[in-house]
């Protein structure tokens, strides 16, 4: 299914956890980007995985491998953004992985 990836992220949260925020955006009154958007209009159609599993790392090492994963799968609902570059970044290691979602059509 890694080729129909048209989306990647990067996150400390638990994939179920992440899932629900960004399944539930609207309702938690978070930004709904083109990805959410995309995802509330087909939710059964889009799965979430690990690209990078959770391991002990800073948020420059997994945005990092986010950004390597985004140039290699060039998926279509990530918003073009440089992840590293405009904020703070949080230096202390934690779980942290990169996630893809992959879509599916379904008739």
């Amino acid at each position: 299914m890694m080729n129909n990836i048209v989306y990647v992220g990067s996150t400390s949260c638990g994939l179920t956890k992440l899932e629900m925020n960004h399944r539930g955006a609207r309702e938690l009154d978070y930004t709904m980007t083109k990805f959410r958007k995309a995802l509330e209009k087909e939710p059964e159609n889009f799965t979430f995985e690990w690209l990078v599993y959770p391991a002990m790392r800073t948020e420059i090492e997994v945005l990092q491998y986010e950004d390597r994963l985004i140039d290699k799968y060039l998926p279509r609902l990530n918003e073009k953004y440089d992840n590293i570059n405009k904020k703070t970044l949080d230096t202390k290691p934690q779980m942290r992985g990169v996630y893809g979602v992959t879509y599916e059509q379904r008739v």
